[in-house]
């Protein structure tokens, strides 16, 4: 079964924040104003949890920010002129990202996910024949998928990143079937503006390039809602007696709206 970027998986994460209200008096005064006190105690809170998160997991995804939690969902859409109008969800499943209150990811957007011992250490993937690999800037370079010993049943990604710290490229591979993926950045922007993907399953061979139009953001710099255009080429592979097998060319039209939870 072919795997692309908007895979899901299930995976619950709670999160609880609580903040409290100090009265007093102070310089003959009535007392301090319960919204300014909250928004004092909630602000050193925030502060605190800086300290203990890391943004590195959260900046190789394309976030800003302590990030909890991100839902994605796709929309089918149709081209009207030039205006894309959303239409039903998409069978392209939701995609589901989350990051502990220390900021290690626990769920990729590629539906890999990642379990930590106490010290942080990685420790299992989907079974305990899952491998992690960071680079000596923390950054997460491959992560290899293993339920068994059936080589069949597993995957591996690797991660290279541009001068900036963004995903500029990923290779995906599983048996008989792989995708690259060549993710194009506009100026500092963490969001790509386009991506080329190279896929292959079995004799199938298919060419796609993305185009990124984002159109709503939240206080973050993150984005919750872009336009997704599609140029899909497809084929089958050469090989004796199908020299030249035919292309097809196809344009397909969705929209993304995401859901972010902070910590």
């Amino acid at each position: 079964m072919k795997k692309n970027l908007f895979l899901l998986t299930t995976l619950a994460l709670a999160l609880v924040v609580s903040s409290c209200k100090q009265n007093g008096k102070t310089n003959g005064a009535e007392g301090t104003n319960d919204s300014t006190a909250v928004a004092d105690t909630l602000a050193a809170e925030e502060e605190n949890l800086n300290k203990d998160y890391n943004t590195t997991d959260a900046k190789t995804f394309g976030f800003n920010g302590c990030v909890a939690k991100v839902v994605t969902t796709t929309y089918m859409a149709t081209l009207e002129g030039d205006k894309l109008v959303k239409g039903e969800k998409s069978n392209r499943t939701d995609s589901l990202t989350t990051f502990d209150e220390k900021g290690r990811v626990t769920l990729d957007s590629y539906a890999n996910p990642y379990v930590y011992d106490a010290d942080g250490k990685f420790i299992k993937g989907r079974s305990k024949e899952s491998k992690m690999t960071r680079d000596k800037e923390g950054r997460i370079i491959s992560y290899s998928n293993r339920e068994n010993a059936n080589h069949w049943e597993g995957y591996d990604y690797t991660f290279e990143y541009d001068k900036q710290g963004r995903i500029k490229s990923i290779e995906w591979g599983g048996w008989e079937e792989g995708e690259s993926y060549a993710l194009t950045y506009k100026d500092d922007q963490l969001y790509p503006s386009s991506m080329h993907i190279d896929g292959q399953a079995c004799a199938d061979i298919y060419k796609t390039d993305i185009r990124y139009k984002y159109t709503k953001f939240d206080e973050k710099g993150n984005w919750t809602a872009r336009e997704m255009y599609f140029d899909i080429m497809q084929t089958t592979e050469e090989y004796e007696g199908n020299e030249n097998p035919s292309k097809d060319y196809s344009k397909e039209y969705y929209i993304q709206e995401r859901a972010i939870t902070y910590y």
